[in-house]
Formats: structure tokens, sequence, C-alpha cells
């Protein structure tokens, strides 16, 4: 009986673990779960491209999420490495945007996801201007990292924090599967998650 009952462990594990690899894959743990929300009146929208000016430099981002707790509204804004003296003329599919690679298993899989900076409702929006809305398929959108900012200055000091771990050579998901100093972070274009 022990044995029929460890060889049918096995089994169902060796099952249960075979190379699932999609290009799609997004675990609902690491998406955007607006749960008792009402986004309907908020002031920005899933898929706005936001111009920030923040001490005489715009950034612009794309809202990707939100959250709410006793502080707030908080918009989750996947920044991109646009950061300039005048507003973004480029086409917005140009740009790089914050994301990462997680490590899915063993087998060299990975799940692609954005990094988010979660900009609160109370700090001053007045410096940032909708200038554009994404078409985005939320069940496309996979959450890497978080990072809070009360205010526009926290809000910039994530934008250099994530472009300066972002100069360091990304690992690639075969690459080092239990190396504790890999590195996740890189840069993907917005059209990952844009409706088809």
């Amino acid at each position: 009986m022990r044995k029929l009952l460890l060889i049918s462990l096995l089994t169902f594990l060796i099952t249960s673990c075979e190379n699932k690899k999609s290009d799609n894959f997004h675990p609902d743990i690491m998406k955007p779960n607006w749960d008792g929300i009402k986004t309907e009146k908020l002031k920005f929208k899933i898929g706005d491209v936001v111009s920030i000016f923040i001490d005489k430099q715009y950034y612009i981002g794309v809202v990707m999420d939100f959250n709410q707790d006793e502080a707030g509204i908080w918009y989750g804004i996947c920044l991109s490495d646009y950061r300039w003296v005048v507003p973004n003329q480029k086409d917005i599919s140009v740009l790089n945007f914050f994301a990462r690679k997680i490590q899915s298993g063993f087998d060299g899989n990975c799940i692609d996801s954005y990094d988010l900076t979660y900009l609160n409702e109370n700090s001053s929006t007045k410096n940032i201007r909708v200038v554009d809305n994404l078409k985005i398929d939320i069940n496309k959108i996979s959450i890497g990292a978080s990072s809070p900012a009360k205010n526009l200055k926290q809000l910039e000091a994530n934008y250099f924090n994530g472009i300066q771990v972002r100069q360091q050579k990304p690992t690639e998901c075969d690459e080092e599967i239990m190396n504790p100093k890999r590195v996740a972070e890189r840069y993907f274009k917005i059209d990952n998650v844009l409706k088809e």
C-alpha cells in the first residue's frame, strides 16, 4: 500500500511539474486586482499615458493598476526611461518601460512583468497630465515589483533607482537559476500589454 501511494504521489508530481512554457503566462496573483475600488470616480484610468513634471524635468509613465488603503487611492504607474526638459514628442511604442523577468520554476521559464510605482492620490497631481490613453489588455499585465511614492519626489527617487539597476546586464531566464544576484530588471516595450 505504501509503495502504491509513493508511486501515485511521484506520478502526480512529475505530471504536474511538466514544462508548461507559455509566452502569455500571467499568474492571477500577479495581475491587477481592483476589488472594492470604484474605478469610475478615479482621476486616472487604466492605460492613461501620463506626463509627470518634477523639478523642471518631464517623465512619462502608463497607469496599469490601482490600489486602496487607509491612505487613499494609489495609482500604479509603470515609468519609462524618458526624462527630459521638454514633454515627450516620441511615439509611446519606442519608449522603454521598467520591467523584469521573474523566474518561474527551475526549468528556465520566466514571467514577463512590469514594475510599478504607486503614487498616492494626495500627491501633487496638478503636475501630472494625461497625454493619451492606450487600450491595455489587463490579462497581459503581470506586476513584478511595486514601490510606493507618497509624493512626486519619491516617484523621482524610484525613477533614478530603476534606471540605475537597469544599467547592469540582465540575466537570461535559463542562466544562473540559483544565483541570488541574478539581474531580473530590464526594459520592455508597452506593446506587450496592448490589446490586439
